[in-house]
């Protein structure tokens, strides 16, 4: 057994703000129509334009635009996405992961359900296949003698000799990518989500729980760098950052670092799941945080990179996640749930499906639990931000909630504006709320309850602890998201 990695002394007492109300008194649930946002045709249409030019195989976005999925169930494609996770077996051990992977785990997928589940997927309309762990490149099937990249061979010549186009994505770590692998990923066109917390080698060590991590990820990263990812018409390769306190202030600098290599960038809360499930957040990431980060990277973005956006969603670059929509995900002990860290059997039934090792993959697909959970998915919404009547996102498809899973383990104190652990799982379907989408700041605003000073307060912290902005330039706090009228209210 690894001996525990300690968290970098710095980090140690950090917090974002003491844990004090955000709130000068409670918000109140929108009433009268009033919009927490409300949208012109002209910023929807910009949304739907974005997204349509988004490279594919966006983590972010269930893989694909939801256009494109849209088309598809249209179409008649009842399943359109398949996650496959091979193996609980990892190089690492994440302080947040939220599946407890970690090295030595056997748990994993046999390649003869695989085999048989892929026949099944491309018979029903699946198009687009995501490979997760652990870490996938570790997948073995003793038995058969088969590893990570028969499973990919698989696939794309099953696919082949129906004659159908199928996509690929994989979760990786990076720290195990060779040149030979990055190649081999490169000549299969395998789109990448990478991981990359913070530019700290400590705190990066720390986090993945093995000294040297960090300089095995760059290394990684140098391969594939040098396979051709990263280049403009190259396979889609994403840095995927958990954001919580103690990565917080390395974000804009990060952000640089993976636009600068050509390269997308996923932001993702943390939540009260896997390892993650014991952490004290109410000290650490809040809406007010990722408000005003998702400001300041748009306008770096714009910029710098002449990449335009608006943020509006739970996700950068306004990104959504449609794996509710027409996907599923497969867990490395056979068990089928909605998505990969939705609640699972052990703690509540609703959103698992049956266990691939027992059913297939068509039956589940068309299964009568199935479709009534995505009815409830479908209307299944909240009060405050996440519902139709007061939020435009909702209404015009645009978002789907934010990350249901954040609804499932997180909310919201109306009272104090702090994060929660949430004890009701089915919140993941039924009152979905994400606690960390920007929508409650806006709300809060509007209200008049949200503490003043707070948002310039944050800037200024991203500001002063990042070694690669331009100070003087980004010195004043960006309105993104306010109308004329609404910017003179907060002035």
């Amino acid at each position: 057994m690894r001996e525990k990695i300690p968290l970098p002394e710095k980090y140690q007492n950090k917090v974002l703000f003491k844990k004090e109300p955000i709130y000068t008194s409670s918000l109140q649930s929108s009433k009268n129509g009033d919009k927490v946002y409300s949208l012109t045709e002209d910023q929807i249409n910009e949304i739907r334009s974005i997204r349509g030019e988004t490279v594919e195989l966006d983590p972010g976005m269930g893989g694909v635009s939801p256009t494109k999925i849209r088309q598809w169930i249209n179409e008649g494609a009842n399943l359109t996405s398949l996650d496959l996770m091979l193996t609980k077996n990892c190089n690492f051990s994440c302080t947040w992961c939220f599946a407890e992977s970690a090295p030595g785990k056997t748990e994993a997928l046999s390649f003869n359900i695989i085999r048989k589940t892929v026949r099944q997927a491309a018979d029903i309309g699946v198009k687009l296949f995501i490979l997760t762990g652990g870490e996938p490149l570790m997948y073995r099937d003793a038995k058969e003698k088969k590893g990570f990249f028969d499973v990919v061979g698989l696939i794309q010549e099953t696919y082949e000799q129906a004659n159908k186009q199928v996509r690929l994505l994989v979760f990786d770590d990076v720290a195990l990518i060779t040149p030979k692998i990055a190649k081999m990923f490169f000549q299969k066109g395998v789109g990448l989500c990478t991981k990359g917390d913070t530019l700290d080698a400590l705190l990066q060590d720390y986090k993945l729980q093995k000294q040297g991590a960090f300089n095995e990820m760059m290394q990684g990263y140098r391969n594939l760098w040098e396979a051709g990812y990263g280049k403009k018409d190259s396979p889609p390769i994403v840095v995927n950052t958990v954001l919580d306190h103690t990565t917080f202030s390395g974000m804009v600098d990060l952000h640089y670092w993976v636009r600068e290599h050509g390269m997308e960038h996923s932001i993702v809360p943390v939540h009260y799941c896997g390892n993650a499930v014991n952490d004290d957040q109410e000290g650490g990431i809040h809406s007010h945080h990722v408000k005003v980060l998702y400001d300041l990277l748009a306008k770096i973005d714009k910029e710098e990179f002449g990449d335009v956006w608006t943020p509006w969603s739970a996700f950068p670059k306004n990104k959504n996640c449609n794996r509710n929509l027409s996907g599923l995900h497969i867990r490395s002990n056979g068990f089928v749930t909605a998505c990969s860290e939705s609640p699972g059997p052990d703690e509540t039934d609703v959103y698992t499906f049956g266990n691939i090792n027992q059913t297939d993959i068509t039956s589940i697909s068309k299964s009568n639990k199935l479709e009534e959970y995505r009815r409830e998915f479908e209307t299944g919404y909240g009060q405050y931000v996440c519902n139709p009547e007061v939020c435009d996102l909702y209404k015009e498809d645009l978002c789907r909630g934010g990350c249901a899973t954040r609804s499932a383990y997180s909310k919201i104190d109306y009272n104090t504006g702090l994060i929660m652990k949430n004890e009701n799982p089915l919140n993941y379907s039924q009152l979905r709320e994400d606690p960390l989408c920007p929508a409650w700041t806006i709300l809060a605003e509007k209200q008049g309850v949200l503490k003043s000073g707070l948002l310039d307060e944050v800037h200024q912290f991203l500001i002063n602890s990042s070694e690669r902005i331009d100070k003087e330039k980004y010195k004043v706090r960006n309105f993104l998201n306010k109308t004329d009228n609404q910017r003179a209210l907060f002035k």
